[in-house]
């Protein structure tokens, strides 16, 4: 009996290695699955994250380009403005200040002027300071 203990036993520990071997391939068969997985998954995300990094590249490129554009035609704009606003005040002010000069030295009040020629207060205030001055003078 003896020699059979030690054959037993020989016969136990194999068993056990050999299910021991086989929760390990399986184990290691749901790692790799799981790691393959994993892998899959992270190539997805490297492509999504290099597709947005182009897509914000592009974005970044167009804003540029409206940027651009937009600091074009405002520039173009007030060059419009400032041409318009220069006729404009050659053409109505000559008038407007000639006219006013009549008016007073026809010795019109500086309200009835201001109102009849259509001036701002500051216009007003200013023309009420230059026939200060002529009157001075």
């Amino acid at each position: 009996m003896n020699e059979f203990l030690p054959l037993t036993s020989l016969l136990l520990m194999a068993s056990a290695l050999s299910v021991a071997l086989v929760v390990c391939a399986r184990l290691s068969r749901a790692q790799a699955r799981l790691t393959a997985s994993l892998s899959l998954a992270l190539a997805e995300e490297r492509k999504a994250r290099e597709q947005l990094g182009r897509d914000i590249n592009a974005l970044l490129i167009c804003s540029g380009e409206l940027g651009e554009r937009f600091r074009h035609q405002s520039a173009k704009q007030k060059s419009l403005v400032d041409k318009i606003n220069t006729l404009s005040q050659h053409i109505e002010g000559t008038q407007a200040v000639t006219q006013a000069e009549r008016l007073m030295a026809n010795g019109l009040a500086v309200e009835q002027i201001t109102q009849m020629c259509a001036l701002s207060r500051g216009e007003a205030a200013l023309l009420e300071r230059w026939k200060q001055r002529s009157n001075a003078a």
